[in-house]
Order: structure tokens, then C-alpha cells, then sequence
């Protein structure tokens, strides 16, 4: 099912309108949305209950600070009782469907929301051209128009449209600036959309031309990334050459929306290493060098959640010493996806590759 929710001057105007009027009719409780602060033209996830707050909704600009599934997931803890709409980009709602399969958050309560997504750029870039002129458009034009604007990994991604979500705002190739384009992605979607009372239509002529383009430009983007990547994983050395800044922050992994764990190995006392431990390598090899792990820390990494990598190069982001973090997973993750024939997101009921086990060819 398709409406238009023709509210408003563009297609942001008409998300803001159709999320108030969630609330309005009670449809849902809470919307969870990227929203701007009267502090910071960066748009934070924010819990909204309050229909006027909804003003400040902006889930189309070209940035993200981080991945939002990690703040869903605490919102969406078992037990919630309430409806909560989530809006978040396609690798956030995979994100958060692969939580959902650790046990990490239920998706009952939630009215899963997403757009077709044209890409983030990095904050700083955001930053600096919202200092010149006072704003940045949403993400259509920018995208669109030039995508080396976007981060590495959005010019690589090529599952920009919305999967496994009850409501998509159909975006591509849309030309109509009065409201959105609302197609329905499920049962719940479907109910929802009816309740609108909004006049029936058709996805735009031009969307399947849209999508075949920025498809297009994102597989060779993907190709570049992953060509050069491998280059730097093609061995040790060069694995080591690429990784040698580590500075161990370990913000990659607070970044990573399904590195679940409540407490991880490399924060505990296994890698908190004693005096002695260190003068005893020191000895052993001449020298040791400090912070120590590196290495181990990015392949532990790697084994953990190779399969389960959505490819939104928010470790990348966030990275001090600008290691292209997201490059090397994004690789690595296409090549163990690829032999476990596993997607992350894809299929809600298909448990991680890992927790399977198989005797004589049978799953038990």
C-alpha cells in the first residue's frame, strides 16, 4: 500500500507532519527520530512524546553521529509497554534486528520506520558546510548531486533501500515536493497507513531510474573499497602497517551497534597487563611496544562480528587516528557473509551463522 501525505512544503515537512500525527491519533506513544537541538546543528536520536517537539525532527539530513540501533535497543528493552515509532537509516534497522536475535531488544512495540537512504557525510564535513551557509539540504540533492560529499562507506553501500520495516518513505526519483510517499513494508505497516486517511498513489516514474544510478555509482564504489582494503589486509605486515596508529580507545568498538557485549575482554584484567608481563616481553624481545594488543584487539574483533558487520563505517568515524576501520570490515565481512551465505538484517528469524551447529549435514 502507497499513500502521500501531502503536509507541508517538502518531504521533511511531510515526515514531521505524518510522525506528529502518530502521536496525535495515538498510533504510537513515542516516536524515536533524529532531532536538532537548539545547541548543535548535529541531529541527536531523541525521544519525543510531545508532538511540538517534533519541529525540530530532521531524519533526512546527510549525517548521523552514530549508529541509533545501540540507543533503540535500550529503548526498546523488554517490558517497554509502550508503542514506540523508530526512524533510523537501513543499516540501523538491520543493526537493530540483529540485536533483536541477541536477545538485546524486542521488536513488538516498535513501528519500524526508514527511508531510502542517500548517505551520511562525516561530521566535521556536515559541520563545516552547515557554518557556511547556515544549513545543509537533506539528503537527496546532496547525494545526488555529488556523491563524494558522503562518508567511504555510504559510496560503497548498495543496500540503501529499507528491508524488514513496517513503513518506508519512498524517497528515490520522487520530484514532488508537497508532502511524502508512504508504501507500506507490512501487515502493522499496512494497518497503520490506512488510518491515515491519505489519498492512494503510485511509486514516481522516475524511482526505478534513481535506484539503478545511485545503485550504479555505489558498486563501483564498493569495488574501489574493497580492492584497495585487501591490499591492506593481503598479510600480516601490511595488516600491521595499516593498524600500526592504534592508539587502543577503542571507540571502533563503542561505535559498533552490534558489538553487544555488556563487558568486553580488552576492557578487563586478560589485557590490563602487570609490570612484570611487560618487562618480561620487553626482555624476551628487545623491546615492547606500548599500548600493547593492537593487533589482537582488531582480529578479535574481526572473528566476532565479521558476520554480522551492516557496513555503516561508523568506526571509521570516529577513529582518532583515521585507521580506515570500516574498509577492513566492510571486506572482510563481504567474504564471511559470502561463505555463510548469511545477511545481516535480511531475515529476522535466521539465527547468527555461528550458533548453529551441523552434524551429518543437519542442523541441531
Amino acid at each position: 500500500m502507497i499513500v502521500k501525505f501531502e503536509k507541508g512544503q517538502n518531504s521533511s515537512d511531510g515526515v514531521r507532519a505524518f510522525l506528529k500525527k502518530l502521536l496525535e491519533d495515538g498510533m504510537a506513544d513515542a516516536v524515536l527520530t533524529a532531532c536538532l537541538s537548539p545547541h548543535s546543528p548535529l541531529p541527536m536520536p531523541t525521544l519525543v512524546t510531545d508532538k511540538a517537539m517534533l519541529d525540530r525532527a530532521a531524519p533526512l539530513l546527510p549525517v548521523s553521529p552514530f549508529n541509533n540501533a545501540r540507543m533503540a535497543s535500550r529503548v526498546l528493552a523488554d517490558g517497554v509497554g509502550k508503542r514506540i515509532a523508530v526512524v533510523m537509516r537501513p543499516c540501523e534497522v538491520r543493526a537493530l534486528i540483529e540485536l533483536a536475535k541477541l536477545s538485546q531488544c524486542t521488536l513488538d512495540p516498535a513501528i519500524l520506520i526508514s527511508m531510502d537512504c542517500f548517505g551520511r557525510m562525516e561530521n566535521d564535513d556536515y559541520l563545516e558546510e552547515y557554518a557556511k551557509s547556515g544549513e545543509v539540504a537533506p539528503g537527496l540533492p546532496a547525494s545526488l548531486g555529488d556523491r563524494s560529499a558522503l562518508c567511504t562507506s555510504c559510496r560503497a553501500c548498495t543496500r540503501f533501500l529499507p528491508e524488514n520495516v513496517d513503513v518506508v518513505l519512498a524517497l528515490a526519483g520522487e520530484t514532488d515536493p508537497t508532502g511524502v510517499l508512504l508504501a507500506s513494508g507490512s501487515p502493522k505497516g499496512e494497518t497503520l497507513l490506512k488510518s491515515l486517511a491519505s489519498p492512494s498513489a503510485e511509486l514516481p516514474e522516475g524511482r526505478r531510474e534513481a535506484v539503478a544510478r545511485i545503485m550504479a555509482e555505489r558498486q563501483v564504489g564498493l569495488k574501489e573499497l574493497t580492492e584497495a582494503a585487501a591490499l591492506r589486509i593481503g598479510d600480516m605486515t601490511a595488516f600491521q602497517e595499516t593498524i600500526a596508529n592504534c592508539l587502543n580507545c577503542y571507540n571502533c568498538r563503542r561505535a559498533c551497534p552490534v558489538c553487544y557485549c555488556k563487558e568486553c575482554v580488552f576492557a578487563t584484567d586478560v589485557f590490563a597487563h602487570r609490570p612484570e608481563i611487560l618487562m618480561g616481553r620487553a626482555a624476551k624481545k628487545g623491546a615492547v611496544k606500548i599500548p600493547t594488543d593492537t593487533t589482537m584487539f582488531h582480529l578479535t574483533r574481526m572473528a566476532h562480528m565479521a558476520h554480522a558487520c551492516v557496513g555503516c563505517g561508523q568506526c571509521s568515524s570516529v577513529c582518532p587516528s583515521h585507521i580506515p576501520v570500516a574498509d577492513l570490515f566492510i571486506t572482510v565481512a563481504q567474504r564471511v557473509q559470502d561463505h555463510y551465505g548469511y545477511v545481516p538484517g535480511q531475515d529476522p528469524g535466521r539465527p547468527w551463522p555461528f550458533l548453529i551447529r551441523e552434524d551429518d549435514n543437519h542442523e541441531a
